[in-house]
């Protein structure tokens, strides 16, 4: 009867054993399988926030800034959407009652960094027309700086650094003493395209002023 007894003890031991044993696994698996579950979860939400990080930098991507001044009643610089026209920025700083925008090229494109002079009636006429893209050229036919050519053109060769900085649209001070000292060390441009050799004016800024530039 004391084998039989220890018999069953023993049987009974190792039931619970593995009972136990098979209980662990079950709990290592369940847990393993809900750390997993966490891992998705977190990868989902940071893949969510890198993609709303990436559309947000995209939307700013699509952004231009344009400064309008002269005749309207709320100079300034305004943002705008990529490929927004010039009658846009117009409308957003409220042309005045004497604002002469026929000169204007009002369906074009506008160009980041530009600046936009809306004339007051009589400042221009057929003999004075504003150049496209131009925001005010330094100068005219009737009273011509130095850097003002006979077509109404801004002479980069000849023009100071004010006349450039106030005459190129997306033009500041810093660039057109750039374009100054270039200028100095390197001799005259030879064409208009070589203003490109000028740190800061790639083919973006050059397509904004070339109409409105020359060499002699």
């Amino acid at each position: 009867m004391e084998n039989w007894d220890r018999r069953y003890i023993t049987a009974g031991l190792i039931f619970l054993l593995l009972a136990v044993f098979a209980t662990g696994v079950k709990y290592a698996d369940f847990k393993n399988k809900n750390q997993q579950k966490t891992k998705v979860v977190i990868n989902e939400e940071s893949n969510k926030e890198e993609g709303s990080s990436e559309k947000e930098q995209a939307k700013d991507e699509a952004i231009i800034q344009v400064y309008v001044c002269g005749a309207v009643k709320r100079p300034g610089v305004y943002r705008l959407p990529e490929g927004a026209r010039l009658y846009e920025a117009v409308e957003m700083a409220e042309a005045n009652a004497d604002a002469d925008v026929k000169f204007l090229e009002m369906a074009r494109k506008l160009v980041d960094g530009e600046s936009i002079l809306v004339p007051v009636a009589g400042e221009n006429n057929e003999n004075d027309r504003v150049p496209p893209n131009s925001s005010a050229i330094a100068g005219n036919v009737r009273n011509p700086s130095p850097g003002a050519s006979a077509q109404g053109k801004l002479n980069i060769n000849r023009a100071s650094v004010q006349e450039l900085d106030e005459g190129l649209p997306g033009i500041g001070p810093s660039l057109a003493q750039r374009i100054v000292d270039y200028r100095s060390s390197n001799g005259d441009f030879k064409q208009v395209e070589d203003i490109k050799n000028v740190s800061g004016i790639g083919d973006k800024k050059f397509a904004a002023i070339k109409e409105i530039i020359c060499v002699r």
